[in-house]
């Protein structure tokens, strides 16, 4: 039998049995194909709607954590000039102090030394009058009380502070 020698009838079955084909698998098949090919066009378009509204989204994010940076980073400027005129009234409030103590000391210092400079003195003084009866009363032999030569002396001594 010779394949390319076909008869009309055979043609003609093999158009019927064709379009028999086409048409059955036109209403069982192409209707769930193009349906799988509608639900994946849906699909890609979802995702492709989906990955606009991240990119969107991404973008904003991106330009709120700059803004965020930004408020952060002033606001750290402010806090560490804040810490610093804080640390300079700190500063200015221990040397007031520091130099207050230091004048209450040199001040206690100067009333110590006053006050050793006058038991000093009225020591010296003791000393100066014990010494003058001593050589006034060995150079006048004289019987008198030493104690009197004491009173004498210490009154003019006295005396001698009060014209001085």
């Amino acid at each position: 039998m010779n394949l390319l020698n076909f008869s009309l009838p055979e043609w003609f079955w093999v158009a019927f049995n064709l379009l028999v084909l086409i048409i059955v698998l036109r209403q069982i098949l192409w209707k769930r194909v193009f349906k799988v090919l509608d639900e994946r066009q849906n699909v890609v378009a979802k995702t492709v709607q989906d990955s606009e509204e991240a990119e969107s989204l991404r973008a904003e994010m991106e330009q709120l954590r700059s803004k965020l940076d930004k408020e952060l980073e002033a606001k750290t400027v402010e806090q560490m000039q804040e810490a610093r005129t804080r640390a300079g009234k700190e500063f200015d409030r221990i040397v007031a102090d520091a130099e207050a103590k230091a004048a209450m000391i040199v001040s206690a210092a100067k009333t110590k030394a006053q006050q050793e400079r006058n038991a000093i003195f009225v020591e010296m003084k003791g000393q100066v009058a014990t010494t003058a009866v001593d050589a006034v009363g060995m150079l006048l032999r004289e019987n008198m009380d030493s104690e009197r030569n004491r009173r004498l002396l210490e009154d003019f001594l006295s005396e001698g502070d009060m014209s001085a």
